[in-house]
């Protein structure tokens, strides 16, 4: 019974507030507590629209100074690569609309692209390594003598850039009969595919890894699974731009954005690559535009850096490197003379002697 009755008065008690709630809530605090919400709510009204038009200011003041890089762009490259034949090579597929803008800073650079080639999935499937090792076994004989030892994934990378770069015996414009056997197999094996093709040799590469795009979402679990095969991949990748560097006068690597385990990344971490190939970060920007080809001119005059924001960069901006001009002069040796001429030259040299 008296358990009961601390029940009634329990909820008397609560029907009591909620009535002296609702009383003062619609008299005399009504007025008091609907100014103080409409307040916060025009408040926080009025700091929204301040962000919003501090945001507009810094991303108009953001593409002003992107205007104005684009703008001075031609002026900064302009000569920095005069008369260079380069060869885009893509690692994966690659907007039309981006490589035209690679293709305009090489040529108001004063280069000339010659070749776009794209490197199919097979390049880096561990499905395809046995494959790869069939084909490297072919194309040995196309390489120079002192890389015909090397391992099935570096003498294919060593192919791809003999394909593309290795001028004839007499000839410096045209490729030599090993560049187009080795063509032949690489792209009859899917291994490469010729976007776009003139066949002359090339003086530099221009690598192009556009597989990760800045702002990308991430799936930090998938992104953790997938590091162990991005890794792989990229060292198989590397093998070309190494190539490159070896086999031509200058590589760059150019990426839209940098990842773990990345091309760039893994080049920036490898001791030896890191010496010989230059990278360039954010390439769809215009900071990453202007780089590109002023990053290639500086590694062709051994000046190799890394550019772009990152930690791992060397520098912003590459420094400004005068080329000399190209000279593809072939020396010949000298031919011997005949028995014939020489027993004559002999005798017009004994005549000589005589008088």
């Amino acid at each position: 019974m008296i358990d009961f009755r601390y029940h009634i008065v329990s909820l008397i008690s609560v029907f009591l507030a909620l009535a002296v709630g609702i009383i003062l809530g619609a008299g005399p605090l009504k007025e008091t507590i609907g100014n103080q919400l409409t307040g916060q709510v025009e408040q926080l009204r009025a700091e929204k629209e301040s962000m919003r038009e501090e945001l507009d200011a810094q991303t108009a003041a953001r593409q002003d100074v992107e205007d104005y890089v684009s703008a001075a762009s031609k002026r900064v490259v302009q000569d920095t690569l005069t008369d260079r034949r380069i060869a885009v090579v893509q690692t994966s597929d690659v907007p039309d609309a981006l490589f035209e803008q690679v293709k305009e800073q090489l040529t108001n650079a004063g280069a000339t692209v010659t070749a776009r080639v794209s490197l199919s999935n097979a390049w880096t499937d561990p499905a395809q390594a046995d494959a790869r090792q069939s084909y490297a076994s072919s194309l040995t004989e196309f390489l120079p003598e002192n890389q015909q030892e090397l391992p099935a994934e570096k003498a294919l990378a060593a192919a791809l850039i003999v394909a593309i770069a290795e001028h004839a015996e007499t000839d410096a414009d045209a490729l030599s009969q090993n560049a187009a056997l080795a063509l032949d197999i690489l792209d009859a094996a899917d291994l490469v595919n010729l976007v776009s093709y003139s066949a002359v040799p090339v003086d530099a590469v221009v690598i192009i890894d556009a597989s990760h795009q800045p702002g990308a979402e991430v799936d930090k679990d998938q992104e953790n699974e997938n590091a162990e095969a991005l890794a792989a991949a990229s060292s198989l990748l590397m093998n070309v731009a190494d190539a490159a560097a070896r086999q031509t006068s200058g590589v760059v690597v150019a990426a839209t954005d940098v990842v773990d385990n990345d091309l760039v990344s893994t080049i920036r971490a490898n001791a030896s690559a890191v010496k010989i190939v230059a990278t360039v970060s954010d390439l769809g920007s215009p900071s990453g535009l202007l780089n590109a080809p002023l990053a290639l001119a500086a590694a062709i005059g051994n000046k190799v850096g890394h550019f772009g924001f990152e930690s791992s960069a060397t520098a912003l901006v590459p420094a400004l490197v005068v080329l000399p001009e190209v000279d593809r002069t072939i020396e010949l040796p000298e031919t011997p003379p005949a028995e014939g001429d020489a027993a004559a030259d002999g005798a017009a040299a004994d005549a000589t002697d005589q008088e």
